[in-house]
């Protein structure tokens, strides 16, 4: 099912007497049960796009459609409250709250069904991610970037949404960590159906998505990827209450969790 149109999509603006396109013309449609990856050189426009898809800036020209619906229609603020979470690079939580708060702020702003217990679903999420019990109700400044990010993407979560976008999810993160945090966005495309779309400089990302994109010279094109193994298609699995996971780590920057193959249920 195609969650988010891009249709002749066109932004640009005046450099001197000349005018300068970051998109130009640019159509594509994004499937639910995907993991897509956006290259591109720095100032290609992949963070323009970004916003664009997300509702936080408007295009010169054409369109962006939310399952087949003009965003424009839908409205910006309701589109961006009802239908899509964003992460970014640097997180963008409230520092003065905790884990568990920057989670319920999120759920207190939609207009989604959200079960009463809102503390119980923000702890299933957080803990589904690898925050445990410990760290939910510390103020997010004091948790790793690691940490900070897992925080970050079970806010976008939180509003039970079909569609993801992330801007450089990896950026701040070393290796290990940004290994933890892919496998995280291929298991929210795979296992529960969402639509995701990183934009990222970096090419690990790229070649676990799905699909890679190349944004140049404002037109975005598929990118050729290694031939691999067809994977069958997954259904969608609701988010389930989970008990949360025991984790045994000592080193408060260690933010590796064993994945649990119990989904994650509204």
């Amino acid at each position: 099912m195609t969650v988010l149109t891009l249709q002749n999509l066109t932004y640009s603006y005046n450099d001197g007497a000349s005018q300068r396109y970051i998109l130009n013309d640019v159509s594509f449609n994004f499937e639910a049960g995907k993991f897509y990856a956006i290259k591109g050189p720095s100032g290609s426009g992949k963070t323009t796009m970004l916003s664009l898809m997300g509702a936080l800036d408007k295009p010169r020209g054409g369109a962006v459609l939310f399952k087949g619906k003009s965003i424009d229609n839908v409205g910006y603020e309701k589109y961006r409250r009802n239908h899509v979470g964003i992460v970014f690079q640097s997180y963008n939580l409230i520092p003065w709250m905790t884990a568990i708060e920057n989670l319920m702020v999120a759920m207190s702003v939609t207009d989604n069904d959200i079960p009463k217990d809102q503390k119980n679903v923000a702890t299933n999420l957080l803990n589904y991610l690898g925050i445990d019990q410990s760290k939910i109700e510390r103020r997010v400044k004091s948790l790793s970037g690691g940490e900070q990010q897992r925080v970050a993407i079970a806010r976008a979560l939180a509003t039970n949404v079909d569609l993801i976008l992330a801007d450089e999810p990896t950026g701040n993160l070393d290796e290990e960590t940004s290994e933890e945090i892919i496998q995280i966005f291929k298991r929210l495309a795979h296992e529960h159906g969402k639509c995701v779309v990183v934009v990222t400089h970096a090419d690990e990302v790229a070649l676990e998505a799905d699909e890679g994109l190349v944004l140049s010279k404002g037109v975005l094109r598929r990118r050729e990827m290694p031939v691999q193994a067809a994977v069958p298609p997954v259904e969608s699995q609701p988010i389930a209450q989970v008990q949360p996971p025991t984790l045994e780590q000592d080193d408060p920057n260690d933010v590796s969790v064993e994945h649990t193959d119990v989904p994650i249920k509204f």
